[in-house]
């Protein structure tokens, strides 16, 4: 498999577990402390912190009447051996289709036994 579709296959995981509402799983896609790059600032967060956010966002998102989120890779580079940066666009719709939230987000990502976060 490619590196671009090794980085493609992890977010197809990740998409599929936000859809699910599993922030077990999505959680446990991340390493024991993850990286946020962002525009205002980088943060880290732990892994257990970052279970917790998504318990948060899933259940902001479902009151906001969202059903189904889809995201695409924009992007994907090896930056060193095992380290990679990933461009992502999400979209959140709702039962209509109607777009509710949109946005694109960077990750760094670390392979040890799999991709993560």
């Amino acid at each position: 498999m490619s590196f671009y579709d090794e980085i493609a296959e992890f977010f197809f995981e990740y998409v599929d577990a936000f859809a699910r509402n599993d922030a077990d799983a999505l959680s446990e896609l991340w390493d024991e402390v993850g990286l946020f790059p962002s525009p205002t600032g980088n943060f880290a967060m732990k892994r257990q912190a970052f279970r917790n956010h998504c318990v948060s966002l899933m259940d902001f998102y479902s009151q906001q009447g969202v059903v189904r989120p889809e995201g695409k890779l924009l992007s994907a580079t090896e930056l060193f051996p095992n380290v990679a940066q990933a461009r992502m666009a999400y979209w959140m719709r709702d039962t209509t289709d109607e777009l509710v939230a949109e946005w694109e987000h960077v990750y760094i990502l670390r392979r040890s036994d799999r991709w993560r976060v």
